[in-house]
């Protein structure tokens, strides 16, 4: 089975309310891939979900609403929960790209 991963885009306060909102972008060797991210990816890692928006563009990404502030930051990952470990600091994004 390809491995995949979320990579995290942003982390913003939530504008109304407590918490934090985060942006994933799905990162997976299958090009029309659009998983069940609640299911498939450790996003509890990072706190309690409020709500998941989403997919949206291509490559799909969501917005992941928590209920209390989230301490990571932008290219971090959320694996799937298959994986050990769940959240694991890398390399941005950008740089994963050109290796």
């Amino acid at each position: 089975m390809p491995q995949s991963v979320l990579a995290i885009l942003t982390v913003t306060d939530r504008p109304v309310g407590v918490g934090s909102l985060v942006e994933v972008v799905l990162c997976h060797p299958e090009k029309n891939a659009t998983p069940d991210i609640q299911t498939e990816y450790d996003l509890a890692s990072l706190g309690e979900v409020e709500s998941i928006h989403g997919p949206f563009c291509n490559p799909p990404r969501w917005m992941v609403s928590y209920k209390g502030k989230v301490s990571a930051e932008k290219g971090y990952w959320i694996r799937q929960k298959t994986e050990i470990g769940g959240l694991r600091r890398e390399q941005s994004l950008s740089k994963q790209q050109e290796n």
